[in-house]
């Protein structure tokens, strides 16, 4: 005879906790898809994606004594999954190979890095460069493009850490807007961008 369903999210935590695989298929079942494309928004390649969501139930599986939950079991995976596309993004961006299958995922006319759409994309992030202040532009060749700390970028500059942090934000944030609406890049490269 099978055992009940199990049909609350504290049921399932519950249980999970306590070693139970139904709890854990269960929220597999519930989850995966929805983890899938959030996942893939991110990444954009499917296996990727895909690869990452067994990522996650596997931490989730492995960690499951030590859960504890303080807003929602939904949002405690979806933090999970969260960091897991960063570590990902952070990945395609320091792989050249894998940067250009994204690319060509999303957009399969993108086969060459000398590509004039990709030029494109190149034209546009220099004129978003162009509309900082000079102080943040100043702020954000040093610290993205020349690969200098938050602290060193402040010793050069005269100014504190936490000033060169808070251009640092208002500038990905400026720059992720123009790229949505001037662009109309994905969210993808912008968001690549923002690694180097």
């Amino acid at each position: 005879m099978d055992k009940p369903a199990l049909h609350t999210e504290l049921q399932l935590l519950d249980q999970l906790k306590k070693g139970s695989e139904a709890a854990f298929t269960d929220i597999y079942n519930r989850y995966h898809k929805g983890i899938y494309l959030y996942l893939l928004d991110f990444v954009k390649l499917p296996q990727m994606a895909e690869d990452l969501v067994h990522e996650v139930f596997m931490k989730l599986w492995e960690a499951r004594a030590r859960i504890t939950i303080t807003t929602s079991f939904s949002a405690y995976l979806y933090r999970i999954s969260r960091n897991k596309a960063i570590d990902a993004l952070k990945k395609i961006s320091k792989d050249a190979a894998l940067r250009k299958e994204v690319l060509r995922w999303m957009d399969p006319g993108i086969m060459e890095p000398e590509n004039e759409r990709l030029n494109h994309y190149g034209e546009l992030y220099r004129n978003a460069i162009a509309g900082l202040t000079p102080q943040r532009r100043k702020i954000f060749i040093l610290c993205k493009e020349k690969g200098k700390s938050y602290e060193e970028a402040a010793t050069e500059l005269g100014i504190s850490r936490n000033t060169v942090k808070e251009h640092m934000v208002h500038s990905l944030r400026f720059l992720r807007t123009y790229f949505a609406e001037k662009g109309r890049l994905p969210l993808m490269f912008i968001v690549l961008n923002s690694f180097f």
